[in-house]
């Protein structure tokens, strides 16, 4: 490892608590601090910040890395602050860039793609992780987003067109979506360790032993519409109504407002549970605990979660978007946002189906095994460094 300093740029935000001088993530940790300290001795996160108080702490991941520091920029992701703040955030990226010597840029993320363009324009050593589609997420997400999500894409062609290297969490679909003519590989970002056959024999036991309604669960935003959960709540209101009860457990970050109205107008108050953040340790608990994973996203990369959730042998649904079906079984998909489709799915399930989509998914999780992901990762760095003459 040698004495450089890297620059890891993404929106964010990442969580401070002044109290104790400490930062928090939810898809930031060491081990994503570590994975940096391939490149150099010292980790700088580039992003938003949110101060949370003291007793929420608990539901995120401390940074303790003492390779870790932390450089805040200003919200600029609503009009009035981007009127504002745009310029002096801007100013800090751009500094930024020029002060460490390789910069890692998570796309897609307005702040990513200014350190991107000032890296290119100072020749600076940039390596580009893609992990979602911002036309789906922009599509999905309210009138508003419809009118910039062409635009959008097309910007987003354009910077990646020739990009060097990048990284894409997908085997197939941001790769055809994003095309680049640099050097790329595959390799999703999820961190999957300590597989054995007793996870899926666990697994078999529960469901020989459960009993309805079957517990379904998804990790994701809670305050980002084209995450889906409201088509969920949705479906699972349209099937009390048919006499068919299944509870549905929602985890993730976020405002809830949107999803409680939900739940009140679907009446499903009795069976819907909204959890909130959970450290990345107990979400491996909470997908031990449920029946079913359902991921009803309209935008994706490669879901983390579900990956997780396959992982620990959980039988999975999910909607036709980005590299889901990469994934699971074509008879496991549904159209996005397309509730009779969800409910028509749901109602097959039954022990012999669950046992089925347990092995399946198990053995399919294996392809993402970390140690797996990390030497194909880590190639992909040596490579980097090599094409730099690093």
């Amino acid at each position: 490892m040698e004495n450089r300093k890297v620059l890891f740029v993404h929106d964010g935000p990442m969580y401070y608590n002044p109290q104790n001088n400490t930062y928090f993530g939810v898809h930031y940790d060491d081990k994503l601090v570590n994975r940096y300290t391939f490149f150099g001795q010292k980790v700088t996160f580039l992003m938003r910040l949110k101060t949370i108080l003291h007793e929420e702490t608990k539901k995120y991941n401390l940074i303790k890395s003492p390779q870790f520091s932390f450089v805040e920029i200003p919200n600029y992701k609503s009009i009035k602050s981007y009127i504002v703040n745009l310029g002096p955030a801007r100013k800090i990226i751009e500094a930024a860039v020029k002060e460490n010597d390789i910069i890692i840029v998570r796309l897609p993320s307005s702040a990513g793609v200014i350190a991107l363009k000032k890296a290119r324009e100072i020749n600076k050593p940039v390596l580009v992780e893609f992990v979602a589609c911002v036309f789906d997420a922009l599509w999905n997400y309210d009138w508003r987003g419809k009118l910039m999500a062409h635009y959008k894409l097309y910007k987003y062609k354009k910077l990646m067109k020739h990009n060097a290297h990048t990284i894409y969490v997908t085997k197939i679909f941001l790769q055809s979506r994003y095309p680049s003519s640099g050097k790329s590989i595959g390799c999703s970002d999820v961190e999957i360790t300590a597989l054995n056959e007793n996870i899926l024999e666990k697994r078999l036991k529960k469901i020989k032993g459960s009993k309805v309604p079957y517990v379904l669960g998804t990790v994701a935003a809670l305050d980002v519409p084209y995450k889906g959960q409201k088509d969920v709540i949705r479906a699972i209101g349209l099937l009390k109504k048919q006499g068919i009860f299944l509870k549905y457990k929602l985890v993730g970050q976020g405002e809830t407002g949107d999803l409680e109205k939900a739940i009140i107008n679907s009446d499903v108050n009795d069976l819907v549970e909204i959890i909130g953040p959970l450290p990345h340790d107990e979400i491996f608990n909470f997908l031990e605990s449920i029946d079913l994973y359902i991921q009803p996203s309209k935008q994706e990369g490669l879901p983390r979660a579900l990956v997780e959730a396959m992982s620990k042998a959980c039988p999975a649904l999910g909607a036709r978007t980005a590299g889901i079906p990469e994934l699971i079984p074509e008879d496991c998909i549904f159209k996005p946002g397309d509730i009779d489709q969800i409910c028509n799915k749901l109602k097959k399930i039954d022990h012999f189906w669950l046992q089925n989509q347990a092995t399946l998914n198990f053995n399919v999780s294996k392809d993402y095994e970390a140690e797996k992901l990390e030497n194909k990762r880590r190639g992909f760095y040596y490579q980097f460094l090599k094409d730099l003459k690093l």
